[in-house]
């Protein structure tokens, strides 16, 4: 099915898959697992960004995508034989984790200007109190004995809300297309952790 999408790839067939992609959310098909994965890898910068209605509405990236190969996708499928995936609430995990394990983190990036709602890519927009929400949780997890790890923005709300000695923060500096107009810019992250 991706052979199929890269061979009838043009810029209309892009807009016309993520309609039928929108069309089918709630579907949990071979079809619609193709589609993602066609989408997210032709997107424009290869982001994951949805509307108000929850409808993936990223504008079209790369036109020579390097895609996953069968191999690829059978190993992947191999590696998740007898793994339950769900869909929650990252605060809804806090009963099903116990001591020892391990969680990771990836909440929306707050933007460099909390103003700049396009920088925001959930449907319900992830606020400066979601991001306070979060590490009230990341901490009840360290208290629980779990390793966390969590990556974020380097901006001053997360450093403070990070900022007890518990937490080791790691930077890194990465390039982030800031706008469609082609412009990049060298941005800092931060990975933030309660182990060594």
């Amino acid at each position: 099915r991706l052979c199929y999408h890269k061979r009838n790839f043009t810029e209309k067939y892009y807009y016309q898959l993520r309609i039928r992609y929108n069309e089918h959310l709630n579907e949990n098909t071979i079809e619609q697992a193709a589609r993602f994965i066609f989408l997210v890898h032709t997107s424009f910068n290869g982001i994951y960004r949805v509307n108000a209605k929850g409808e993936y509405n990223v504008p079209i990236g790369k036109m020579n995508p390097s895609l996953p190969t069968l191999e690829h996708l059978k190993k992947i499928s191999n590696k998740l034989q007898n793994i339950e995936i769900q869909t929650r609430s990252y605060e809804e995990i806090l009963p099903f984790v116990e001591e020892g394990d391990f969680i990771y983190l990836d909440p929306p990036y707050p933007p460099l200007n909390w103003n700049n709602q396009l920088q925001q890519f959930t449907s319900d927009k992830f606020t400066a109190k979601d991001q306070k929400r979060l590490a009230l949780f990341a901490n009840e997890l360290s208290i629980k004995g779990c390793y966390v790890m969590i990556s974020n923005s380097d901006v001053p709300i997360i450093n403070h809300l990070f900022k007890s000695k518990k937490w080791k923060k790691k930077k890194l500096e990465t390039t982030r297309w800031v706008s469609c107009k082609s412009e990049r810019k060298k941005v800092s992250e931060l990975i933030i952790m309660n182990y060594n």
